[in-house]
């Protein structure tokens, strides 16, 4: 097979998984999308296993030619200055929703599907550090090395977590007023404290989410009925396992029924996928209104999967986009007590820089399951947010 039909195929591979999440990686749409048969598909790559592995070697390729670009267009800018640095993360997630928003849709399935099976991803982990390293190698010049690691670790997890929720609601003007009040909390290392866009942060964090609570949901899902019960068991499957993993067989077995059953309320995959995401919309919020009651998913994993899962469904159908905008709101303030806590101190910190660490870390946990477990290495925690804002604090003293 030569190289441009190697090309070929992992294009078609990737246009699909943009277009229709995992459950477009067949090899069978591939191979008529890139007009060979599937014999020969199969025969010149492998199964499914060995695409994968082609895609993310493609991935970590591409990403580096990225990262190039980017080194020569930022590497005379002071990134020392919290709105030059903030500009550019915006300018960086901007691109991505746009430009690159293939390579980025693509880019954010592989990600969530590593983080519930990592050994098929074996790639992901050294893709995930050249992100890191990226960012920390911009801020070297600007920062001891320690320090510049750490915020080039910050800034590439807040990427990963921001990122889905762009490419859902990169066009709507509210979304974009408070990504811009957390990035400039982000430039800043958490510090800085109220102004700007971050004295305004509750009246924009009320205009993101306000709208959800009148959209009507694009699947009907009448509480108590045995339509509903089966779409909460295909939102335990996308919570647990990954959009890959749900089929009708899977379905009925998480719910305890028949194949056919499930044919009869959802007929085709589509129709699976809709009702689970409707399904992870009502789930979460009942969620929420219990206050930390995280028992239906088992896990605040699957909470945080569950809301990358709904903005990337957000991002192909914008029905789900105020949902996706409202889970963004609602998880960020969930823990933002305990996270004013860990990383007040001594000096006070404000709610946007609070939202902004938590997608830091939202990113860091779903980076860390992709990368097979939060032992490896990569990992952020309370202390080294912590230790960024006394820095900056201190320098600015």
């Amino acid at each position: 097979m030569t190289n441009s039909l190697v090309r070929q195929l992992i294009d078609a591979a990737r246009a699909r998984i943009a277009a229709e999440g995992m459950r477009g990686l067949s090899l069978r749409m591939i191979a008529q999308d890139a007009g060979i048969s599937l014999g020969s598909l199969s025969y010149r790559i492998g199964d499914k296993a060995a695409l994968l592995k082609q895609l993310l070697e493609r991935e970590h390729q591409d990403q580096q030619k990225l990262h190039a670009i980017w080194h020569r267009r930022i590497k005379s800018l002071n990134l020392a200055v919290p709105s030059v640095l903030s500009a550019v993360i915006t300018a960086w997630l901007d691109e991505a929703s746009q430009p690159r928003r293939v390579a980025a849709l693509a880019g954010c399935e592989l990600l969530l599907e590593a983080g519930a099976n990592p050994g098929s991803y074996p790639g992901m982990a050294a893709f995930l550090d050249a992100q890191d390293a990226f960012w920390g190698d911009m801020l070297l010049a600007h920062l001891p090395a320690d320090e510049a690691r750490i915020f080039g670790c910050a800034i590439a997890n807040y990427i990963r977590d921001e990122l889905p929720f762009s490419l859902a609601a990169g066009s709507n003007v509210d979304y974009r007023l408070l990504r811009a009040a957390t990035i400039e909390r982000l430039g800043s290392r958490l510090t800085v404290g109220e102004i700007g866009l971050s004295a305004h942060f509750a009246q924009l964090v009320a205009a993101s989410g306000s709208e959800s609570a009148d959209a009507p949901l694009p699947v009907d899902l009448l509480a108590g009925t045995k339509r509903a019960e089966v779409a909460t068991a295909i939102a335990s499957l996308i919570a647990e396992q990954g959009v890959a993993a749900v089929s009708h067989r899977a379905v009925a077995a998480r719910a305890g029924v028949s194949n056919s059953s499930v044919a009869h309320y959802f007929r085709t995959r589509a129709d699976l996928l809709d009702a689970g995401f409707g399904a992870l919309v009502i789930n979460m919020r009942d969620e929420f209104k219990a206050h930390g009651g995280l028992e239906r998913y088992g896990s605040w994993a699957a909470l945080m999967r569950s809301t990358h899962a709904l903005a990337l469904a957000a991002a192909r159908d914008p029905q789900f986009v105020p949902f996706a905008l409202d889970m963004r709101r609602r998880r960020a303030e969930n823990g933002q007590d305990l996270l004013r806590t860990a990383l007040s101190g001594d000096a006070p910190i404000d709610a946007a820089a609070v939202q902004s660490a938590a997608l830091i870390l939202v990113g860091n946990f779903l980076a860390m399951q992709a990368r097979g477990g939060l032992d490896r290495p990569g990992r952020l925690q309370f202390e080294d947010l912590a230790r960024l804002r006394r820095s900056s604090i201190a320098e600015s003293a």
